[in-house]
């Protein structure tokens, strides 16, 4: 038997934030500034009106199927084969992204604070975080982020 996980919509909105602006803050401005140039801000509009697109679709779906998870919402909607191509695309496209802003991060830091350490001990420290995070459960994440954010408001407002 499945036990029933819940995180209260406060959490959820923390951890919608947290993840936004930290991808945002690392990944985005050198990615949108390399091809978009002095255009960049058009580009940065169209995102987060895409980004908002998203969250509309994904919260129509979710009242629309509330006891299916992403999953097989992609095989109801799309079919048995294509939907299990569409959530392998999903899961594939999360994992390369993922390795992409776990590099970011690591030569974000080693560059800007950490210059004399090696990349790879950058990356083993933030991939035991992830694995403990991620072994621990979406609530431990949800209170976690609930006790930084404070934090991380103050410090990014003081910036």
């Amino acid at each position: 038997m499945l036990n029933e996980i819940n995180i209260s919509a406060a959490q959820f909105r923390k951890l919608v934030i947290l993840y936004s602006i930290g991808s945002t803050i690392i990944v985005v401005p050198a990615a949108i500034t390399a091809d978009a140039h002095q255009d960049a801000w058009i580009a940065a509009l169209f995102g987060v009106a895409l980004g908002i697109g998203l969250v509309l679709l994904f919260t129509s779906l979710g009242k629309m199927f509330p006891r299916l998870t992403l999953m097989e919402m992609n095989e109801k909607i799309s079919g048995k084969l294509f939907g299990k191509i569409v959530s392998a695309v999903f899961v594939l496209s999360n994992l390369f992204i993922s390795s992409q802003v776990l590099y970011y991060v690591g030569n974000f830091l080693t560059t800007q604070i950490l210059p004399y350490t090696p990349l790879t001990a950058i990356h083993i420290v933030f991939m035991g975080v992830v694995i403990v995070g991620v072994r621990l459960g979406i609530e431990v994440i949800a209170r976690s982020a609930e006790i930084l954010f404070p934090w991380f408001v103050g410090l990014f407002g003081l910036f």
